[in-house]
């Protein structure tokens, strides 16, 4: 998938197991830029520096897991709008609503399934691009109204 200046979309896999990354690599790296980080201190530098469009984060790692990884990523402004998706061996329902209420988007079991891990960055990547898309419509669009006000009443000033 591209994005809109006709690159590979960047994507983080964040994982303290080397095993877990190199299998998501191997899944998305025909499609997709892949970066990685081994550990939640280099995600959130990495989220930061590299301003990848989507995040696969592990939930259970040293030093800050992947819940509070998200959490920080939703507090920055320079973060808060990149989809992140947990990807982890905890399956049952009360952490992925702990996931989901952290701020991801969505919530993978391992082992994962290559042709779900597949669809379900393809849906999120979509999704961001629509966003990004209409927030610029918008914002031309306010942009235009603006300039339209501000001729009106230039023209009401010498009239």
């Amino acid at each position: 998938m591209t994005n809109p200046t006709g690159g590979k979309n960047r994507l983080l896999i964040v994982d303290d197991e080397p095993t877990n990354i190199h299998i998501l690599s191997n899944i998305l790296s025909g499609d997709y830029e892949i970066r990685a980080a081994n550990n939640g201190q280099r995600a959130i530098e990495a989220a930061k520096s590299q301003a990848p469009d989507l995040i696969l984060l592990d939930m259970i790692m040293p030093g800050l897991d992947g819940l509070q990884v998200c959490k920080l990523l939703q507090e920055d402004e320079a973060t808060k709008d990149i989809p992140v998706i947990f990807v982890t061996s905890m399956s049952d329902p009360a952490n992925e609503e702990l996931g989901l209420r952290a701020g991801a988007v969505d919530y993978i079991s391992k082992p994962v399934s290559p042709p779900i891990v597949k669809a379900r960055v393809k849906i999120h990547l979509q999704n961001r691009l629509t966003v990004r898309f209409l927030e610029g419509l918008l914002s031309s669009q306010t942009t235009t109204l603006e300039d339209a006000k501000n001729q009106a009443q230039s023209l009401l000033v010498f009239v």
